[in-house]
């Protein structure tokens, strides 16, 4: 039996997979994992705090780590952010999800900490725009935006919480 990486492509192939490889220009050998549509920032504190959360967008998730130079879990992202600003949030994720006011949904701005239950434990992450949050999500990841209403994530959100 023949393998298939040792059969010669038809010219018709080769010339769909040139096609292919010339309109996705450099997209395929660059990381997606630093593209996202620009964020909307205002003049609110929570929006410079968001702000200054995305300086790290791209940087490793580390347990229990909360700097630039180690990187971030979830709970560390946020209490990094808001220190920048002059302000104090607990380091967990538990007292981050009973930190500052209870928010509903359709109220939340950018700055905002998201809270979620998945499985057994709580994940928070950072209110931006259009639906979306940042987050350092777990090993192997990276500090990155989502959207809440994703498959994901949707069902998982139990509250919104603000600081400022």
């Amino acid at each position: 039996m023949d393998c298939v990486c040792n059969r010669k492509l038809s010219r018709r192939t080769t010339l769909s997979l040139l096609s292919m490889l010339a309109l996705s220009g450099c997209s395929m050998f660059s990381s997606s994992r630093y593209k996202y549509d620009p964020v909307n920032y205002n003049s609110s504190l929570g929006s410079r705090v968001l702000k200054t959360a995305m300086t790290q967008y791209g940087v490793k998730y580390a347990y229990g780590k909360s700097s630039p130079s180690d990187g971030f879990d979830c709970s560390g992202l946020i209490y990094w952010a808001y220190s920048r600003h002059g302000i104090t949030v607990p380091r967990n994720t538990s007292g981050q999800s009973k930190a500052g006011k209870w928010t509903a949904a359709r109220n939340t701005r950018q700055g905002d900490i998201v809270v979620f239950r998945v499985g057994k434990s709580l994940h928070t992450g950072l209110v931006a725009d259009k639906g979306r949050f940042l987050h350092a999500p777990s090993s192997g990841g990276y500090v990155r935006m989502e959207y809440l209403n994703s498959a994901y994530w949707k069902g998982k959100i139990i509250g919104y919480r603000r600081i400022v």
